[in-house]
């Protein structure tokens, strides 16, 4: 009984912080701060970035360029060539509205990384009436790369608001809302286009389990009609609009990644391995308990809908440097599991699976990969310290 004193007395503790009007805002904010006490983002490069001689960060360049002419960017090639970007519209209208203010564009970041936990929590409470599946749901997603890459992000990407809008559409019941939302993710980043199959796929399964319907008829019809039309519609506007941008402003332009899938060169290949379980950690275990569950029921048309989504994700990662970016779209797949677990488990098996869950991804050192052999690992504040101390007095043990 010793090991389920002590899940007893964890749960129990954990039961009894939650408590109070705002428990869902405290309880964010604290796996808000336990994940960059963990994985400390690197500011070092920002502040160079803001000194006259300091290495600049190539992307927060381009988008200033953009800002200032959003059709005929300058300086494409520099640094990094960055031709990937030129559809990418979100920051660049950050960047003129805020005067290129990198720190105010940042903080924005910020906010939606608060907010993308706190209706993702919201949400499973929603479902589940349960503050602690909630709870750990929060702490789990607050530690790995989807959340912690919001903060971490200093370069110029921004994903984080792609992730929130993401978020935003899947959760929103207004079609007004969620078409504006996923304007605005897929302008952040391409990645973010896929990723409106992965919120089709989520819709599929709820509305599979809401009528009970597993069929392949229900699935096609779930994955077209109302909430998913939205999708097709906003696919539709964008590669209008993508099409006319490129065939009249960009006419030769061509990426150069596309083609070739990077991540299979000897250059860059071993970080492949890694990052497929470094982007969801913990989460892995959430994911393969809701495939068991969907097996174990014959649920086969919704297990098929689903590892063709999944294996579109790993496919369309390799194709890049930075996989773990590419990925971390994929957290639709989280909440959809969550689901399928609270429809099909009893609720202190859901319990339990999301306690080792959220185990796993707090444990989890938050490493991840950005092409070219190498595998950055994010320090913990105390280590971030101990570096700044070992630069003020020339220790010289950081070298």
């Amino acid at each position: 009984m010793l090991f389920e004193n002590f899940y007893a007395s964890c749960y129990q503790w954990f039961e009894g912080k939650l408590s109070g009007k705002h428990w869902l805002l405290k309880v964010t904010l604290f796996s808000v701060g336990l994940s960059l006490f963990l994985a400390f983002p690197p500011y070092s490069l920002l502040a160079s970035h803001f000194q006259a001689d300091g290495v600049k960060l190539d992307a927060w360049v381009f988008v200033q360029n953009q800002a200032q002419d959003l059709l005929h960017p300058k300086d494409m090639e520099y640094d990094v060539r960055r031709e990937n970007m030129i559809l990418r519209w979100t920051l660049p209208l950050l960047s003129y509205i805020t005067n290129h203010n990198v720190i105010l564009i940042l903080i924005a970041q910020a906010i939606c990384g608060v907010m993308f936990l706190y209706n993702s929590g919201k949400w499973v409470f929603k479902i589940s009436g349960d503050k602690v599946l909630a709870g750990l749901f929060i702490l789990s997603l607050a530690n790995i790369f989807v959340s912690v890459w919001t903060f971490a992000d200093i370069h110029g990407y921004g994903d984080g608001f792609a992730y929130f809008f993401l978020l935003t559409a899947l959760l929103s019941r207004n079609p007004v809302s969620a078409f504006i939302s996923l304007q605005i993710a897929f302008f952040t980043d391409e990645r973010a286009v896929v990723a409106g199959g992965y919120l089709l796929l989520f819709w599929i399964v709820l509305k599979t389990y809401e009528k009970n319907d597993f069929s392949l008829r229900a699935i096609i019809k779930a994955g077209l009609l109302r909430e998913s039309s939205v999708v097709w519609i906003a696919w539709i506007c964008y590669f209008a609009v993508r099409e006319y941008v490129l065939a009249n402003y960009f006419p030769n332009h061509s990426y150069s990644t596309i083609g070739t899938p990077v991540l299979f060169a000897n250059a860059h290949r071993n970080g492949l391995g890694s990052s497929i379980w470094s982007a969801f950690e913990g989460t892995w275990l959430l994911m393969g308990a809701a495939l068991l569950a969907l097996f174990l029921t014959k649920r086969y048309w919704l297990i098929a809908a689903l590892f063709i989504g999944f294996t579109i994700l790993v496919l369309t990662g390799i194709y890049v440097h930075d996989i773990d970016r590419a990925l971390s779209y994929g957290f639709p797949f989280i909440l959809a599991a969550f689901f399928i677990l609270y429809k099909t488990a009893s609720m202190r098996s859901l319990k339990l699976i999301l306690f080792f869950t959220m185990l796993i991804c707090v444990g989890h050192p938050q490493v991840f990969y950005m092409g070219y052999n190498k595998i950055l690992w994010l320090e913990p504040l105390p280590i971030k310290v101990l570096m700044l101390f070992d630069r003020i007095f020339a220790w010289n043990v950081f070298t």
